[in-house]
């Protein structure tokens, strides 16, 4: 999905790393083995769109040509779910070579005879498996009018879950020893920096001689019915405007800028998604929201001004760091980039509350109550290897534009800082880092147009303070989409309308059984606000 330069035959990454449109093209194949599409599997839509320019001219209905449609064989597992493997090429260039299994797990519609179709999950990440997501929670992640009619389904894809998950280090210690190249830590000073760099470096290495054969570079699952949740909404674009005619239900809850993809040369991608700016406009708004619940139900708030405190700590914290120890973990420094990476982390708002216990007890140089906080907001280790790092940086490698040069993510990060994203603009500069280093480039992605006219109307669902994927971007992408109805959820969290709003699962609820939109500028309150229940 790079510019194409060597031959085949000269470049392994380019030969193992196929692009969006065959991707979405097997996913269209698998789809046809899983579903019947029919013109009104909405309710009423409108007139089927004229092909887009990038719709393969002639595509059969089961997806890539030379490839036979998978016949799925579900299995029983367990409380009213189905799973199944699907055999499918690792290569659709060769599509009658070596063959990869993708893991699917089914929650099958309630009412078959009234069934409108089947609702695939993309649960985002990108790195997210979504099979065994579905199987956990599947029955509560919508209203049961939905799951009557709709069989939801989560496919692991390649590389994620148990679809031949990729694996970059040889161990859950060595991953843990890679601050710097998998978002545990970000760099604070040059020497750091050059540290940041070697481990880049090591992990895209470990990572291509490992996987070699089997990374890609747009993996998930979207579909003629998707519900994707934030990188699982750049899956729905491109679904969208590669195969306009084809689409169904599709809602998109925490948008992904598409400018993601691709960019000026030298900008990066998690900068061009504006992840920064989102997670600085919703610190900004647990400072305001936090000084107006007061100490009762925000505990920082009894340190002073939140976002003057805040600036003494995390000043303080760059040059004298808080020894803590977590549970079950050896003792460690809590310093800058820890306060706005666990910041960060706890900025949706179910969590407010205990960001402000974390920030009280740093602010007070309390370790011992930094760590019991930390201990219950933080997921406990496991001694399984949890590869979301590994997919993650090979996804996000794989489908987005990123400077080659190391030195130029730390440039960028510092300029952020000072302009438009403080505190968290080298966060997320830095989290492309590892992309700097990796070889594999994919040379037939997606990259635009953005504007296709769907045959069904799309549904992007947008907080006004999201900080991961901000409000702006789901502006952008409802400005672009000339078919598309934006909701609006009047709150704050990352891609949690659904579970956060009842008048947003209301509307969506509407939408996925009659087609319908909400109508221009509505307006969802959240069904809580941040800090509803006093302080512990």
């Amino acid at each position: 999905m790079r510019t194409p330069g060597k031959p085949r035959s000269a470049d392994p990454d380019r030969r193992t790393r196929s692009g969006s449109r065959r991707l979405l093209w097997s996913l269209v194949a698998l789809m046809c083995a899983l579903l019947t599409v029919v013109a009104s599997a909405c309710g009423a839509a409108p007139a089927p769109a004229a092909a887009h320019p990038t719709t393969a001219a002639g595509l059969p209905p089961g997806g890539v040509p030379g490839v036979p449609v998978p016949t799925v064989q579900w299995a029983d597992a367990g409380d009213g779910y189905q799973e199944a493997t699907v055999q499918v090429p690792y290569d659709y260039a060769r599509p009658h070579g070596r063959t990869l299994g993708l893991h699917l797990v089914r929650l099958p519609a309630a009412d078959p005879a009234h069934r409108i179709g089947t609702l695939f999950v993309n649960f985002g990440g990108p790195g997210a498996p979504a099979a065994g997501v579905v199987r956990a929670g599947g029955k509560n992640l919508l209203p049961a009018e939905v799951l009557a009619r709709y069989d939801l389904v989560g496919v692991d894809p390649r590389g994620t879950g148990e679809s031949r998950p990729v694996r970059c280090t040889g161990s859950t210690e060595e991953l843990q020893s890679l601050p710097f190249a998998t978002g545990q830590a970000f760099p604070t000073d040059s020497a750091e920096q050059v540290q940041a760099i070697v481990q880049a470096t090591r992990f895209a290495g470990e990572c291509r001689a490992r996987n070699g054969d089997l990374l890609r570079a747009a993996l998930g699952d979207p579909r003629i019915n998707l519900l994707g949740f934030s990188y699982g909404t750049f899956l729905g674009q491109v679904l969208a405007n590669t195969f306009p005619d084809r689409t169904g239900a599709l809602v998109l809850d925490g948008v992904v800028d598409p400018a993601w993809a691709s960019g000026t040369p030298g900008s990066i991608g998690w900068i061009r998604a504006n992840g920064d700016i989102g997670s600085w406009e919703t610190l900004q708004r647990f400072f305001l929201l936090c000084a107006q619940a007061g100490p009762q139900r925000c505990a920082f708030a009894d340190d002073g001004d939140p976002e003057h405190t805040f600036a003494e700590l995390a000043a303080r914290l760059r040059s004298a760091p808080l020894e803590i120890t977590l549970p079950g973990r050896a003792p460690r420094p809590l310093g800058y980039d820890d306060l706005i990476i666990l910041s960060s982390v706890m900025l949706n708002s179910q969590e407010w509350p205990a960001l402000g216990q974390f920030l009280h007890a740093a602010q007070a140089g309390d370790a011992q109550s930094v760590a019991q906080v930390l201990g219950q907001v933080l997921p406990p280790p496991t001694p399984e290897y949890n590869n979301y790092v590994d997919a993650n940086a090979a996804i996000a490698c794989g489908d987005t534009d990123n400077p080659r040069d190391p030195l130029r993510y730390g440039a960028v990060g510092h300029r952020r800082d000072a302009t438009v994203a403080h505190y968290t603009g080298s966060m997320w500069a830095y989290r492309g880092l590892d992309c700097a280093p990796w070889l594999g480039r994919s040379t037939e992605r997606y990259t635009g147009p953005w504007t296709a006219h769907t045959r069904t109307p799309v549904l992007l669902l947008a907080t006004r303070y999201d900080p991961d994927t901000p409000y702006r971007n789901a502006v952008r992408v409802h400005e672009l989409l000339p078919n598309s109805a934006l909701l609006t959820v009047d709150g704050v969290g990352h891609a949690a309308e659904l579970l956060t709003s009842s008048c947003a699962t209301a509307a969506t609820t509407h939408y996925l059984l009659t087609g319908a939109t909400p109508p221009p500028g509505t307006v969802c309150d959240q069904d809580f606000t941040p800090f509803d229940q006093p302080a512990a």
